[in-house]
């Protein structure tokens, strides 16, 4: 089960506990999956979900508000943006014009009256969404209806197909409603996206609309996921600094070798490079100045160390800065060195 599939299913569970916060959520749900068709010279409803755990949910949550009977069954998928998947069922709920599919269309607000007549609204109707708590079943509704997630785990993305733009874009006005939320609107070839990916936002949706359990689980997920991020970062940065400090340990130990070289007028033999105490090192480097000798030996005798490192290793010990002044002088001597070979 996909992780979107979980939010629906705990949602699905989730009874409103006040009357104006189940018409609320029946209207959401309505706005985005509900179609109407004619029957009998009047209108019936029918609204479809890949859920058959929402099917019900919608099903007793109707029958609960309007004392109806809706009937269910299995058929292709009217949502928006659904084309139906191969090996899955889709659920459809149908409210005939003797269950009062009528009343359900005005008091949802999918059918208003202007100028004395009937017309149909593509927008969310504002006297069902006046509350708090009736904002959050409402959005409850729209998600069980046309919302889809991604997996936290691969990336951050939650969002509402809808087929209308009025329809989305006072969905995406009441998503901004709540504190610090708000989403994005875009054209998905004949559809209306309304979507978030900031991470803070999905978990402050999935709080909303009541997916308790899911929003601990994606808080879990993305805290792992910045603890593993910033271990990496921690992890790449100090193989950096070890590369660039075993670079220039390289670099400073080739300044000593031309140094001793031009001192002794001979190159080192085998062995010699890695023993301090050989005499291509006690002869090449006898002339130098103590503070000097010292910070080279060190090199020699430490050759990963860092000059932070060696600084601390000196007697009395010095500053990075100190030790660096220390082989900018070695530097010095070692290009006037290879001056004079040339």
């Amino acid at each position: 089960m996909s992780f979107s599939s979980e939010v629906k299913s705990e949602l699905a569970r989730v009874t409103p506990a006040k009357k104006c916060c189940m018409l609320a959520e029946v209207a959401g749900f309505l706005r985005a999956s509900g179609s109407v068709r004619l029957a009998g010279g009047s209108f019936a409803i029918v609204a479809s979900t890949e859920s058959a755990a929402v099917a019900r949910h919608f099903k007793v949550l109707i029958e609960s508000y309007f004392h109806n009977k809706v009937e269910l069954g299995i058929g292709g998928s009217l949502r928006p943006g659904s084309q139906g998947k191969r090996g899955r069922n889709t659920y459809y709920i149908n409210i005939s014009p003797d269950e009062k599919s009528m009343q359900i269309l005005r008091e949802t607000g999918m059918i208003l009256i202007r100028e004395g007549d009937d017309y149909f609204s593509d927008g969310i109707y504002q006297p069902v969404v006046k509350s708090k708590c009736c904002k959050r079943s409402y959005l409850r509704g729209m998600f069980l209806s046309c919302g889809t997630m991604s997996d936290p785990r691969k990336g951050y993305h939650l969002e509402f197909v809808m087929d209308k733009e009025q329809s989305a874009m006072d969905l995406k006005k009441l998503i901004g409603s709540f504190d610090d939320l708000s989403a994005s609107v875009a054209r998905r070839g004949s559809n209306y996206v309304v979507y978030m990916k900031k991470a803070a936002y999905i978990s402050d949706t999935l709080g909303i609309i009541g997916a308790d359990s899911a929003m601990l689980e994606f808080e879990s997920i993305r805290v792992n996921k910045g603890m593993h991020g910033e271990v990496m970062r921690i992890i790449n940065c100090d193989n950096a600094n070890v590369d660039r400090t075993l670079t220039a340990a390289e670099e400073q130990r080739s300044w000593l070798e031309a140094i001793a070289s031009a001192e002794t007028g001979r190159e080192p033999e085998a062995g010699e490079l890695t023993d301090p105490m050989s005499d291509f090192w006690t002869e090449g480097l006898r002339h130098l100045p103590p503070q000097l000798k010292e910070a080279a030996y060190l090199r020699l005798y430490k050759p990963e160390a860092s000059l932070t490192e060696i600084g601390e290793s000196l007697t009395p010990p010095v500053g990075k800065a100190a030790i660096s002044k220390r082989f900018a002088k070695l530097r010095a001597l070692a290009e006037n060195a290879n001056g004079e070979k040339s």
